[in-house]
C-alpha cells in the first residue's frame, strides 16, 4: 500500500513537469555582435536544475525574450545573465572555454589562383584564446574584408600573427595554408 502511494505521488509530481518541459522550445539562438550565434538548450538546463523553470524565469531571464537586456561577457563574468549560474561554482564559468557556448568550425576560403585555404579553429584555439582574434581582427560570420597576401605581409588579417615571429610568415611555405595541387 505504501509503495503504491509513493508511486502515485511520484507520478503526480514528476509527470506534469516532464510533460510541461516538452512544450518548451529546446533550442534558442542568440545573435551576438562580437562572437556570433550562441545556441541555448532548454532541455539541457532543465535537466540540470530539475525541471524548475522559476530558477531562471523570471529572476535571471524574462520569459518574454524582448524584455531581456543585452549583456556583455564582462557583465556575465560579474554574475549577470548566464553568469548567475555559470560562475565556476554552480556550473562552468563564462570565463572558460568559449566554444562551449560559441561553437567554432573550420572555415573554407575559396582561392582559385593560389589554392583554397581552410582555417582550423581547433588548431588556433589550441594555442590562443578566442579574444586574440575576435572581434578586433575578425568579426564572426560574414562581412570580413578580403585581404591580399601583400596586406597580410604588412600585418593585416592573418598577418597580424603570421609575421615570422609569433607564427610562421605568410611569405613562406604557401602549402601551410593553401591547398596546392
Amino acid at each position: 500500500m505504501k509503495l503504491r502511494l509513493l508511486v502515485i505521488l511520484l507520478l503526480l509530481i514528476v509527470l506534469p513537469s516532464s510533460l510541461y518541459a516538452r512544450w518548451i522550445k529546446d533550442r534558442v539562438s542568440f545573435n551576438t555582435e562580437s562572437v556570433g550565434t550562441v545556441e541555448f538548450s532548454h532541455y539541457n538546463h532543465l535537466e540540470a536544475i530539475g525541471n524548475n523553470c522559476p530558477t531562471c524565469h523570471n529572476q535571471v531571464f524574462h520569459v518574454v525574450t524582448s524584455k531581456n537586456p543585452t549583456v556583455t561577457m564582462a557583465e556575465m563574468a560579474k554574475g549577470k545573465s548566464c553568469g548567475a549560474c555559470h560562475n565556476g561554482r554552480q556550473a562552468f564559468s563564462v570565463k572558460q572555454d568559449c566554444s562551449t557556448c560559441h561553437p567554432t568550425r573550420d572555415i573554407l576560403f575559396k582561392e582559385e589562383e593560389t589554392g583554397d585555404v581552410t582555417f582550423s579553429h581547433d588548431a588556433h584555439t589550441a594555442m590562443f584564446g578566442c579574444r586574440e582574434c575576435h572581434p578586433d581582427l575578425f568579426t564572426p560570420g560574414k562581412g570580413n574584408p578580403r585581404v591580399t597576401m601583400d596586406q597580410m605581409a604588412e600585418g593585416a588579417s592573418c598577418g597580424a600573427c603570421h609575421d615570422g615571429s609569433t607564427a610562421f610568415s605568410v611569405e613562406e611555405d604557401c602549402e601551410n595554408c593553401h591547398q596546392m595541387e
